[in-house]
């Protein structure tokens, strides 16, 4: 008995030795990248590889600010980005994490509104492909994507076990509407039968969604045919004549999902009115009241077409169109900051969105089927919508909210209203910043003039919405 007892102990102290190692070996000097970046952030970074299967072939890369202070009694945050194909890096640099770049600069300044202050923040970069992050060639899904960040999740909590207990969320935009259920949807079969010893259950409590695809009618190969969200937002915002609006209102239901030449003389009638002939017009469909800023040349060749029609888009580039990258590009292609976050040599090159995603299979039905679980689990849903983001447009997020509330019954708890922030000069009132509802397990946040990023734009609101969402309070 006393020599099995040894054993374990001897078991276990060499797995805590080596998850120790593991862990310093994740940690990034700080000092050295605070001289390099320019920047004087006090707190910790972590950055390295989480294996994303069984046999470690899949490594994806995580970067991970603890909070500032008391970070054990913080919640933790998963946030991803979308795409399919989109570096989580974006997010942590132009939006939630403690520096941030000055606009169309290379310079970092502070962000006074960093998420950090109030949790513990992680980024994963997914799936296989994007950022720093490599695997296998071959073909990649909705499926295989919720499966490789599960077991990613599970080797972050083993590896930083002082946070596998604490309340955790998973966030995300765009395309990350698809990442983020379906692997909520794996974690909710996780703790009913959990296969790792270290990790018994996961303490989910909510999930946060900007902008994301979600119904089969919004990011799906039927949707894309005649893209009904995307032509309603068009002409409600007046890019698009009166009587071609007419035309889209008359013929939706009857156009959606169709290549019938009739819908799709609609779709390009609409198109050319919002993009100019042969869309020689860039407009900025990610804020479509923002300007356009082209980083290079194949930059404006990436989704150039504000309506996504046929096979009118063409991947050829790895930057997403009218996004200001140039920091991103600047930092994180350069051999001395790989060396200081810990990038493998294996990784690729680092870029905004991974063009290997020729064999990724769209999952026709969305995400939408899931929230019935995720709302049954008691998992706190929080929708945030810019306003003026003409990729995956508010009018989209509605049509699925109501399609939602009215499947399941859900009751209204609070109606419809505006919400506020604090005015900018003490003379004025405080100013209007969207409007908001709540029915039973979901609550949805519309951002005043803020685009395909809600955090991107709009931070302070952004982090005053984030944390009363963790407190459960009211907007």
């Amino acid at each position: 008995m006393k020599k099995a007892i040894m054993l374990i102990s001897i078991c276990f102290l060499a797995l805590y030795a080596f998850e120790t190692k593991a862990l310093e070996k994740d940690e990034v000097d700080i000092t050295k990248l605070n001289a390099l970046f320019g920047t004087n952030y006090q707190g910790q970074i972590y950055s390295g590889y989480l294996s994303a299967n069984d046999d470690g072939s899949v490594q994806f890369h995580y970067l991970f600010y603890p909070a500032i202070d008391s970070a054990s009694e913080k919640p933790l945050i998963l946030w991803l980005l979308g795409g399919p194909g989109c570096s989580s890096m974006i997010a942590a640099f132009t939006e939630s994490g403690p520096y941030t770049f000055i606009s169309e600069s290379i310079e970092f300044e502070e962000n006074p509104h960093t998420w950090t202050a109030f949790a513990n923040l992680l980024y994963i970069e997914s799936p296989i492909s994007v950022g720093y992050s490599y695997g296998p060639a071959g073909p990649q899904s909705d499926e295989s994507t919720a499966a490789y960040n599960m077991h990613a999740l599970i080797e972050f909590f083993v590896r930083h076990p002082n946070f596998k207990n604490q309340k955790f969320y998973i966030g995300g935009e765009s395309y990350a509407g698809i990442y983020v259920p379906t692997l909520t949807q794996e974690i909710i079969k996780y703790n009913q039968q959990p296969v790792n010893p270290e990790v018994l259950r996961i303490n989910i409590q909510g999930i946060i969604i900007g902008n994301g695809c979600t119904d089969p009618s919004e990011c799906t190969y039927l949707g894309y045919l005649f893209p009904r969200h995307r032509l309603d937002f068009y002409g409600r915002h007046g890019f698009i004549s009166e009587e071609t609006y007419e035309k889209i209102i008359n013929h939706t239901e009857e156009c959606y999902g169709s290549a019938a030449p009739q819908c799709q003389a609609i779709a390009y009638e609409a198109l050319a009115q919002i993009a100019g002939p042969q869309y020689s017009y860039n407009l900025n469909q990610y804020n479509v009241y923002s300007k356009c800023i082209t980083y290079t040349p194949e930059g404006s060749k990436r989704m150039k077409s504000p309506l996504r029609v046929s096979d009118e888009e063409k991947e050829d580039s790895d930057v997403p169109p009218c996004v200001d990258v140039k920091g991103l590009y600047h930092w994180f292609q350069m051999d001395e900051v790989r060396t200081l976050l810990n990038i493998d040599q294996k990784s690729p090159k680092w870029v905004a969105c991974s063009l290997n995603f020729q064999d990724y299979q769209i999952n026709p039905n969305g995400s939408l089927d899931i929230y019935p679980t995720i709302i049954k689990n008691n998992i706190r849903v929080l929708i945030l919508s810019g306003d003026v983001d003409g990729v995956v447009p508010i009018a989209g997020t509605l049509f699925w909210i109501d399609k939602l509330q009215n499947s399941l019954q859900l009751n209204t708890i609070k109606p419809w209203r505006p919400w506020y922030v604090p005015a900018w000069r003490e003379a004025d009132k405080d100013q209007n910043a969207g409007n908001v509802f709540d029915i039973e397990g979901l609550t949805f946040v519309s951002f005043r003039n803020a685009g395909h990023e809600v955090p991107a734009d709009h931070r302070m609101e952004s982090k005053i919405v984030l944390e009363k969402f963790l407190r459960q309070e009211y907007l």
